[in-house]
């Protein structure tokens, strides 16, 4: 059996090897050639270039927080998932990750990274999660691989959605651009993912004005299951306004701008017409389609909450999340723990410490889906309770209690009709007998 490296914890040697939070400046000597998931994190290292290449067999790695400057050189290219936040990684080169074709999972969470070569991500053919939350991104990295399906991007600088790069994307499902310096969304922006179910979208400069008619339309549309309560920042009288609670005329008004020169062309006659009448239908329009938008948004928030989970079931099945180095050396005082126990242990400790070294600006990654979660339920206590459409309901009742009604008088005038009917016909006959009996007599 291979040895553990002194003061690392060995679960199960040869396989997962934990050495967290030993102040390390270097790589533990004697890591077994066979470990196939090693943790280095919390620890002090600065540079690990080539070091780890003779663990030809290595899939997962985690050297999230340290010093590293810059991202590691000469990494195993059997690696699947690599965690770095929590690093001081500033950019990354096109030729960083070229040897890594079998990465699925990349979190570069929480760096300094201002720039990403362009195609420095393309030859990760099967990367589907990839997190560069809490960065200085500017723009969307150039060449993101189709293969994705979560990108965080959240917490950066970002102020335009490049349309080449998501319309890429095709196996997209989350989508996470929340906190940023976005200001409205491209026309077509989303309609060329066809497997997109979540985005986040809120803590942005919206700009509510006509650039953002297709973003409000789209947001009612309710294909996806998403938070709705976008507060807009410009223009002024619109400020800390949600977009959704606004009409396509508080918006854009000049869309009715053709209708009302076509109405006074037709109007044009010495009595002026009522300012403003024309305005107000079609606010009325509005707000009518904007109250069965937001009913069926309101309605399909509440099982979002079940959808969020899931949609973090592919970030935490990880074995080296599933097991700290603590919780490792408390199982090797009380009992020998197999492999199958690694994949299923959940981590309730090890996220709460996690929570501990965190900067304060920015969330981990397990902690997203309770901020999705409790931005859902603000949204949900913010907005009236759902209620059935009560329009369609009403119109039938009253076309059949009009019905009901007329029938019901047609009756009665029949019934009164038979009645004076029969009265005059009683009278006549008393009439006609007793001149019967005086003709006999």
């Amino acid at each position: 059996m291979s040895p553990c490296p002194p003061g690392c914890c060995c679960p199960h040697p040869g396989f997962l090897v934990l050495c967290e939070s030993l102040g390390l400046r270097s790589l533990p000597h004697s890591v077994p050639l066979s470990t196939s998931a090693l943790s280095v994190a919390r620890n002090q290292l600065c540079n690990v270039d080539h070091l780890l290449q003779p663990l030809s067999g290595l899939q997962e790695l985690s050297l999230s927080h340290n010093l590293l400057a810059r991202f590691p050189r000469g990494l195993p290219p059997s690696l699947e998932s690599l965690l770095l936040q929590e690093n001081r990684i500033t950019y990354i080169t096109s030729g960083a990750l070229r040897q890594l074709g079998n990465l699925t999972r990349l979190d570069l969470e929480d760096n300094r990274i201002r720039a990403i070569q362009p195609g420095a991500l393309q030859g990760l053919g099967k990367l589907q999660v990839l997190t560069l939350k809490g960065n200085q991104l500017t723009s969307l990295p150039l060449n993101l691989p189709p293969s994705l399906t979560h990108l965080d991007l959240s917490a950066n600088c970002i102020s335009a959605l490049d349309l080449p790069s998501l319309s890429t994307l095709v196996n997209l499902q989350v989508l996470k651009i929340n906190s940023n310096c976005l200001r409205s969304v491209p026309e077509n922006t989303f309609d060329g993912l066809p497997r997109l179910r979540s985005v986040d979208l809120t803590n942005n400069l919206w700009v509510c004005e006509c650039d953002i008619l297709y973003l409000y339309r789209w947001l009612l549309s309710g294909r996806l299951k998403m938070a709705t309560d976008l507060v807009c920042t410009e223009p002024v009288h619109l400020a800390h306004r949600l977009l959704l609670n606004l009409s396509v005329v508080a918006i854009c008004p000049r869309v009715l701008m053709p209708n009302e020169r076509t109405h006074r062309l037709q109007t044009s006659t010495a009595e002026p017409t009522a300012p403003g009448f024309k305005s107000s239908l079609d606010k009325r329009r509005d707000f009518e389609s904007l109250s069965d938008g937001l009913l069926q948004q309101i309605s399909k928030a509440q099982n979002i909450h079940k959808d969020v989970s899931k949609s973090h079931v592919l970030l935490e099945n990880y074995s080296l999340e599933t097991l700290s180095y603590e919780d490792c050396l408390s199982l090797n005082k009380t009992q020998t723990v197999s492999p199958s126990y690694l994949g299923t242990t959940s981590l309730p400790a090890e996220e709460q410490r996690c929570r501990g070294n965190v900067t304060g600006r920015y969330p981990q990654i397990n902690a997203t889906s309770a901020e999705e979660t409790q931005s859902l339920l603000s949204t949900n206590r913010d907005a009236p309770l759902p209620t059935p459409n009560p329009r369609l309901f009403t119109h039938q009742d009253l076309v059949v209690i009009s019905l009901l009604a007329v029938l019901c008088v047609l009756v009665a005038l029949l019934m009164l009709a038979v009645l004076l009917v029969l009265k005059k016909v009683l009278r006549r006959q008393q009439r006609v007998a007793p001149l019967d009996g005086v003709a006999g007599g």
